[in-house]
């Protein structure tokens, strides 16, 4: 049996810059001057670690308040243009036609796609109508791990290459009339993008350079979380849900969830070489960096996935991945962990050597 091997992923962004200068005056717009979460934003902005972030809109049609309808209009038009571009840069990566692949998985919660992107790609690129397809909607932020991790499954269980999409436009999920803590903190952490990968299960992957072979994955559904993360659906669109207890509850699960899984497979935080994590925020990836005892650099590509685009939900691990393959490569034999957090409230981890 092949083993199922990541590529290197693909990322395509919107046209509109918003830098972190942007932010802060965006904020004093929409707030207020005399508004009393001001400062906090402001802290929050500066301590972020986010430098730039791209939208669909401009930041005035941003902060404009639209109806639903035409804010999930606006989803499926960028979806299928930053998709089709992803995808076909994916398969550019991999060395492969779309008449190679036989799994496509998108991810995505920012917005509503029936049918699914997937559907849409497969006439317009050409894939063959019997592609399979696997439309991911309901895991936020851990999407792009489990699609990972689904994959790896599917080649398992004989299938052959998978190309998987994550296309999140979370600026669209904006609501100005909500001023609270949570809808402000996504607002300064969230961006526009998509990103894709392909994993080879034909044993060719040595052809276009290799990459990260995924062996193992475990799904962690925390305890008492359920209202940590999400979407609450209200008659102005998406309202998100933000619990200030995530950063306490990814803390506190590090070491039973991540350390566990680890042992698990007969291996300890020592036994890893590399971290692909989802960069939720930088206090998670802060306390990843203490709990594994990692050198200041270790995590680097998740620091520069939120500096430069921000979270973009599912399609970030995919960032982090493409951002592994450009800069700290691993070297042949390294294992790493790819980990991501996302609702209900749940972790998504995948075991991998590089390959």
């Amino acid at each position: 049996m092949n083993p199922a091997v990541a590529l290197k992923p693909a990322l395509v962004l919107p046209a509109h810059e918003f830098t972190r200068e942007t932010l802060e005056r965006t904020a004093e717009l929409v707030l207020g001057e005399g508004h009393r979460h001001l400062g906090r934003v402001k802290k929050i902005i500066g301590n972020s670690g986010i430098e730039r972030r791209y939208l669909v809109q401009s930041i005035e049609d941003t902060v404009t308040p639209h109806g639903f309808g035409h804010r999930n209009d606006l989803f499926i038009e960028a979806s299928k243009e930053l998709g089709k571009r992803a995808a076909q840069q994916a398969l550019d990566n991999a060395g492969l036609q779309p008449k190679d692949i036989d799994l496509i998985i998108t991810t995505s919660c920012t917005g509503f796609m029936i049918p699914s992107l997937c559907a849409y790609l497969i006439p317009e690129m050409g894939f063959a109508r019997t592609t399979r397809r696997l439309p991911i909607t309901e895991r936020g932020c851990a999407a792009g791990a489990f699609g990972l991790a689904m994959a790896k499954d599917h080649i398992r269980a004989g299938g052959k290459n998978v190309l998987l999409i994550a296309h999140e436009m979370c600026s669209l999920t904006y609501q100005r009339a909500d001023v609270t803590m949570q809808a402000l903190v996504g607002a300064l952490l969230f961006g526009d993008g998509c990103a894709a990968v392909v994993i080879r299960g034909d044993g060719g992957h040595d052809e276009v350079g290799g990459g990260l072979e995924l062996q193992e994955s475990q799904t962690w559904l925390f305890e008492d979380s359920w209202g940590y993360m999400g979407f609450d659906v209200k008659d102005s669109g998406l309202h998100l849900v933000l619990d200030k207890a995530i950063p306490g509850a990814v803390e506190r699960a590090i070491k039973p969830v991540m350390l566990g899984f680890l042992e698990s497979q007969g291996l300890t935080r020592q036994d890893i070489d590399f971290h692909v994590l989802h960069p939720g925020g930088k206090k998670v990836i802060d306390e990843v960096s203490r709990t594994f005892e990692l050198s200041p650099d270790a995590l680097q590509s998740s620091y520069d996935c939120l500096a430069h685009v921000g979270n973009l939900s599912s399609a970030s691990v995919l960032v982090v991945l493409k951002n592994t393959f450009e800069g700290r490569k691993p070297k042949q034999g390294q294992r790493g962990l790819l980990t991501a957090f996302g609702p209900g409230f749940s972790a998504e981890l995948v075991l991998g050597r590089w390959t």
